[in-house]
C-alpha cells in the first residue's frame, strides 16, 4: 500500500512526529512521496504568535527555530545523530521523495498522485485545505492526526486549549477525513495523562510527537490489513477552538502554564 504525506515545514514537532512514524510503519507500506506546503511559518502570522507568545516567549522558539536551521545545515552535510532538525531532514533520513507544490489543487499533482499509484494520503499538519477531487482520489482514503481526543478540540493549537481549560487529560487522534474541520470517522485514539509540570511544549512532544507517531502507524497497519473497527466521531458532542485569544491566554498563564 503506496502511502505519500500532505505536510508543512516545521522545526519543532512535525520532524520528530514523522521519524518516528516512518521508523514505525508497516514494511509493506511504502512512503512514495510527500508534499511540502507553505504554512504556519510566514511573516503574516508573526503579530499572532508575539501576542499568544509574548515577548520572552516568542523570544525563546525564534532562538530554538534559528538554533534548529543551523543544525538542519549540518546535517544535510554530515548526518547528525539524534532527531532530524526540519521536516525535510525527516523525510530526507527516510529517502522520501520531497514535492512542493504551490498548492494541493496545483496543476499536473493529482496526475502525479496517480502515476506514483497513492493508496492512502496521510495529513501531517498539512496546513491547506484537502477539497473532495482529492479526498476521493486514493482509493483507500486520506486520514488525518490530530493532537486530542476528537470529537473535542477541533480546530487549531489543541494542547493549548486542554492546558488553558484545566483538563486533566487529552489524547492523539487518526481519523479519516471530509470536507469537514476534523471530521470523519476515527481509525485509532490513543489518551495522554497530563502532569502538573507540562508545558505547551512538553505536552505536544508527547502527545503529538510520541503517542502521535505510534498511532498514526497503528492506523496505516490497520488500514493495510482492512482491520478496521472505526470509531464515531460524533458532531453533536465536538467542540471547535481558533486561535488563542487574549482572554485565553491569560486563563492559560493564571493555571501557571508555561509555553516551554
Amino acid at each position: 500500500m503506496n502511502c505519500y504525506i500532505l505536510t508543512q515545514e516545521d522545526a519543532f514537532y512535525i520532524p520528530r512526529l514523522l521519524d518516528g512514524f516512518l521508523r514505525r510503519r508497516p514494511a509493506d507500506c511504502p512512503v512514495v512521496g510527500a508534499a511540502v506546503l507553505h504554512g504556519e511559518i510566514a511573516k503574516e502570522n508573526v503579530g499572532d504568535y508575539l501576542r499568544f507568545l509574548g515577548p520572552w516567549g516568542f523570544f525563546q522558539n525564534g532562538f530554538h527555530f534559528a538554533r534548529y536551521k543551523a543544525l538542519d545545515l549540518v546535517d544535510r552535510a554530515v548526518t547528525l545523530p539524534g532527531p532530524p532538525w526540519s521536516v525535510a531532514g525527516a523525510l530526507r533520513r527516510w529517502k522520501v521523495p520531497v514535492d512542493r507544490p504551490e498548492s494541493l489543487d496545483a496543476a499536473g499533482f493529482h496526475d502525479h498522485l496517480r502515476e506514483l499509484g497513492v493508496d492512502l494520503l496521510i495529513s501531517v499538519a498539512c496546513p491547506k485545505i484537502v477539497r473532495k477531487d482529492l479526498l476521493e482520489l486514493p482509493p483507500q482514503g486520506v486520514i488525518n492526526i490530530h493532537g486530542a481526543l476528537l470529537p473535542k478540540y477541533r480546530g487549531k493549537l489543541p494542547s493549548f486549549w486542554v492546558l488553558a481549560h484545566g483538563e486533566e487529560t487529552t489524547g492523539v487522534t487518526v481519523h479519516f477525513m471530509n470536507e469537514k474541520v476534523d471530521d470523519g470517522p476515527i481509525v485509532v485514539q490513543k489518551r495522554v495523562p497530563i502532569e502538573d509540570g507540562d508545558t505547551l511544549h512538553s505536552l505536544i512532544l508527547k502527545s503529538k510527537v510520541a503517542y502521535g507517531a505510534q498511532a498514526l502507524a497503528e492506523a496505516v497497519g490497520k488500514i493495510r490489513a482492512g482491520d478496521l473497527e472505526l470509531l464515531p466521531n460524533d458532531r453533536e458532542q465536538a467542540t471547535y477552538y481558533s486561535f488563542p485569544t487574549p482572554e485565553a491566554v491569560a486563563e492559560f498563564r493564571r493555571r501557571g502554564r508555561k509555553v516551554r
